[in-house]
């Protein structure tokens, strides 16, 4: 079963591998297409301040026919950095199984030298794995939450006080969104977790009972294994499993709240409908 998972590690690296040449492509070239895009924009200024209307017309023209090639540039950029976000995570994924899995071939292994060849392979995936939750993470920021600025004002109709509370909807559907993400993150930090005190309490129990102790891994990372890079923060140190755990449930409560604001505005919107003549 561990060669088979292996196996599967391996290639969902040569996949993430792909997906990201596939991502650079696509980002080169829609850089290639925006930068024309951006001359013909500029193009358009000039004219326009020549007072010149046949260049104007050109450049108008111009401007357009670049807008093309550039608006399915980004939409391949868009689909490239999705299939990259999949990837990645496709390999988290199997690597969070993996340790998993290691931690049982290591409680069932019949000596120290083959404990300390799984615990060196446990190391090298670990460090793996916090390299790319590190990289995603850049992706998705714990960004303070602030209402939007959608007032009641004396002049809505019945039109815009229904549009208004529609807005709030659609951004509380987001938010739901958000939530359900944030509470899968902690699902999988807490499974990590467990993992990583199953190994600490087995390795333990390993140096006290065995004879050789599991041999320590020249290079292996310091201090708490489920550190991570805090990328929010320059030169800061690594947070531990536990404090991004709690900094995700502290996130998901301010989530909550917000889309909980977000749709009681929404029903005072509603129901000021009512009240419009």
């Amino acid at each position: 079963m561990g060669q088979a998972t292996e196996q599967m590690v391996a290639q969902r690296r040569l996949e993430l591998r792909a997906a990201r040449s596939a991502y650079d492509a696509a980002l080169g070239a829609f850089n290639v297409v925006d930068r024309q895009f951006s001359a013909a924009l500029e193009e358009v200024n000039t004219a326009r301040r020549s007072a010149d209307t046949g260049r104007l017309e050109r450049a108008y023209a111009l401007a357009q026919d670049r807008s093309v090639p550039r608006r399915d540039q980004e939409k391949r950029l868009e689909e490239a950095g999705a299939a990259l976000v999949r990837a990645r995570q496709a390999l988290i994924d199997i690597l969070v199984a993996r340790l998993e899995q290691l931690v049982r071939e290591m409680d069932a292994a019949p000596g120290a030298q083959q404990r300390a060849q799984l615990n060196a392979l446990f190391t090298d995936h670990q460090a793996e794995l916090q390299a790319l939750e590190a990289e995603a993470e850049e992706t998705f920021r714990l960004e303070p939450v602030v209402l939007p600025e959608i007032t009641f004002d004396p002049r809505d109709g019945r039109d815009e006080l229904l549009a208004k509370a529609e807005l709030l909807e659609r951004r509380a559907v987001v938010a739901d969104t958000l939530i359900r993400y944030t509470e899968r993150q902690i699902q999988s930090l807490n499974q990590r977790l467990r993992t990583q005190r199953q190994r600490r309490d087995f390795l333990a129990g390993a140096e006290r009972f065995d004879d050789t102790r599991v041999p320590v891994v020249v290079g292996a990372p310091t201090g708490d294994p489920g550190a991570v890079r805090d990328s929010t923060v320059a030169g800061a140190r690594p947070l531990s499993l536990e404090e991004r755990i709690q900094m995700h449930r502290d996130y998901l409560g301010q989530i909550q709240a917000y889309r909980d604001q977000l749709l009681i505005r929404a029903q005072q919107f509603r129901r000021a409908v009512g009240s419009v003549t």
